[in-house]
């Protein structure tokens, strides 16, 4: 595909002694699958802090969303931000269950998902890099001591995974999008 998130994702990934590609260590499917014992006591919870995170940081954000006139408590006891924040910790969820097959298994949805992100008027695939920083923000602060630098890497590597997935995703239907205007219009992108 050529696009950055392709080449971000395909930095994350090493070569198995069977000659299959990984993206993780074992060391470090073992330290985002403990850490996350941890985090999803508090899913809906901990995903308000990291939406809350972002809107505070990027409010452009948060104009996306239908809470976007909503603050303080009435934000966060919003049904569609509760079901949002709730939705995207189960995401994340996912990506720790299926770390040992995410291109087969979690890839496909994580490009479905990226995909849908093409019909919120004024979104920014950039804005899916918000979500790498807020997620690294309200980890460290829930594993406090617990936060150490191989814990963030690890994270790291599964956030950078998804927002990736999620950003190719994007790509491929704006691609889509603009070879059925193209047509439509009966001009094609290949010469």
């Amino acid at each position: 595909m050529g696009c950055s998130a392709s080449a971000q994702t395909q930095a994350h990934k090493k070569m198995s002694t069977n000659g299959q590609t990984e993206i993780f260590t074992e060391r470090q499917r073992r330290i985002v699958r403990k850490t996350w014992r941890a985090l999803a006591n508090d899913m809906t919870g901990n995903g308000k802090k990291v939406f809350m995170w972002i809107f505070d940081n990027n409010p452009k954000v948060k104009q996306l969303f239908p809470c976007r006139d909503k603050e303080g408590d009435e934000l966060l006891k919003d049904l569609d931000f509760k079901g949002h924040a709730s939705r995207f910790m189960q995401s994340v969820g996912a990506a720790v269950d299926n770390l040992d097959s995410l291109e087969t298994s979690l890839a496909p949805l994580l490009l479905n998902l990226g995909k849908t992100h093409i019909h919120f008027q004024g979104f920014k695939p950039d804005y899916f890099d918000s979500f790498t920083t807020a997620m690294l923000h309200v980890w460290e602060q829930e594993l406090q001591d617990r936060f150490t630098p191989e814990v963030e890497e690890s994270w790291k590597t599964v956030f950078e995974f998804m927002m990736g997935k999620m950003k190719d995703g994007y790509t491929i239907a704006k691609e889509e999008e603009m070879n059925a205007k193209n047509l439509a219009n009966g001009t094609s992108l290949t010469t």
